[in-house]
This record gives C-alpha cells, structure tokens and sequence, in this order.
C-alpha cells in the first residue's frame, strides 16, 4: 500500500537575531507563517523490512538524511519500525530559507505515529524527538502560525490570517548556506555593519505587534548580509515592489522572497515578469490551490 504526503513550507515575515549562546547557536526571535506552496511529495510504500530511500535529487537519498534519522529515532523512541519505500520529490529548493528538510521530517513523523497504534508519542514526546532533528522541524507537527524565540524550539501560536492577501512565493536559482549566512552575520556585527532591531523582550514586543498591522511590517536582519554578497537578491527584491506588492522580505537565510499583493492581477503580472527572468514563482490564495512555479 502507498500514501502520497504532501510537505509544505514556511516563510518568516519577521526574522532577526539577538543572540550567541555559549553553546554558539544562534538565538532568533521569528514569525513563522506554513504555506501550502511550493511543497515536496512524500511517497510512503509499506513492505519488506527497515527503510529504503529514493529522491527526485538523489544526492539527497545518500547519507545522513533527514527522513533516515527521523525514521531511526522514531523506531528507537517506539519500537515501531516498518518496512517502508520512501520516495522524496522536490518541490521546495534547497538553500531558500523555506525549511523543506524540515517539513519532509514533520510530515514522516507523523504518518509514522498515525501508523503505529498503541506505540505512538504523545504531543510533546513527539515535539521533543522532533526538535532533535533540527529547531523548525516541531513548528510543522503543529503547522499553524507561530512566534518563535529561542533557537526556534519555543513556538507560541499566534492568530493571523493572511487570507486577504494574494502571497507570491519566488525562489531565485541561488543557494545561500545557513551556516555561512549566521557566520557572515556574526562578522558584520563584530565590525559594526549590522545590529539587532530590537532587545529580545519575551513578554511584551512592539515589534511583535507591527507585525499584525496592514500590512503587516516585515523585516529579516539577514538582508543586509545576503544581499551584500548576492546583489542579484536585492535586485529582485526591488522587482517585486516595484510590481505593486504591498510588503516583501526574503525568508530565513535566503534565497527565497515572501511578498503579500491585495490585487490577484499584480501577483500575477509581477509572477510572469520574474518567470521570464528565470525565477521560480508559487502564487498561493489561502483556500484556493496555489499556481505552480513554471
């Protein structure tokens, strides 16, 4: 028997850093939003014994891969360890700050726990073996929007609903690492180049709120770091406002872009300009199916 998942992603319309801990990760303070585009198939086909592996990028069925050690650990955790063929197709690009490895985990998590009866986790012993796979992958067990302090692992779910706006999701052909992103940024501070936006403040954030206003304010300290040394980014980044989005700003460490358009037929003029410059692009209407990248 096979089931057909599909893995979402998220965009951050609010990122910045505030801290180093001793430990050397990074402490953020994130609005988290899940989109159901562009997303990644997961195809789960029971039989045989343990866990075969296949992905559209097979570069990514070697090693160790995210769905490899979430499967691992669940089965270490449960007991509970199927026969499974998982094949992975690609949707979400790599390197775009929209968390695909983090979604496809989530989203084998839990079919996995679905799957194994009387052996399943509870609500937080599945959010804890989810966290030890990587800081986002909890966020999309719950997949609802969520303010995110910490390293990512303190969610608090927030009431917002970007249902009014049409989202442009663009994914550029550009790879930018994380850990490359998170050292530059350190540099920058060190010189002075950048600063926090604000003080961390857990209980009461102005920021926090600017955040709900419309439209919402959005902001990613990563930008001033992305696009010194990908100058092609702030270039779209421009593009896209120039074509009538009413906010923009990219998602994580990049490459990716999150714009909110009140007009369907601005998204979608801004779309095909983008596409023709060779750009992926995913017009998403909440409650409606998202236009594929083309």
């Amino acid at each position: 028997m096979s089931h057909e998942l599909r893995a979402g992603c998220k965009v951050n319309l609010y990122l910045d850093i505030v801290g180093v801990r001793e430990d050397g990760y990074h402490e953020i303070e994130s609005l988290f939003y899940p989109l159901p585009a562009p997303f990644d198939v997961l195809t789960v086909s029971e039989g045989g014994e343990g866990l075969r592996l296949s992905c559209s990028d097979p570069s990514l069925a070697a090693g160790e891969n995210i769905l490899a050690r979430a499967y691992e650990r669940f089965a270490a955790a449960t007991g509970f360890m199927p026969g499974l063929s998982l094949h992975l197709e690609k949707g979400i690009p790599m390197g775009a700050g929209l968390g695909g490895g983090s979604s496809d985990a989530a989203t084998l998590l839990k079919w996995l726990n679905a799957a194994a009866g009387a052996l399943a986790l509870g609500e937080d012993e599945l959010s804890s073996l989810a966290l030890s796979l990587g800081a986002d992958v909890p966020f999309f067990l719950a997949n609802v929007p969520a303010w995110v302090t910490g390293i990512g692992e303190r969610l608090e779910p927030v009431d917002m609903d970007l249902g009014g706006y049409v989202i442009l999701v663009v994914c550029p052909a550009v790879h930018v690492n994380t850990a490359w992103a998170y050292r530059r940024y350190d540099e920058m501070l060190a010189e002075g180049l950048v600063r926090p936006r604000k003080e961390l403040t857990l209980n009461f954030s102005p920021i926090k709120n600017l955040c709900f206003t419309k439209p919402p304010e959005l902001w990613n300290g990563f930008e001033k770091v992305v696009f010194q040394e990908f100058p092609v980014l702030y270039g779209i980044k421009e593009l896209i406002l120039d074509g009538y989005a009413d906010a923009c700003v990219m998602s994580g460490s990049g490459s990716s872009f999150v714009a909110l358009f009140s007009s369907s037929e601005s998204a979608d003029r801004c779309a095909l300009k983008l596409r023709s410059l060779g750009h992926a692009c995913h017009v998403v209407s909440l409650g409606r199916p998202a236009k594929p990248a083309s």
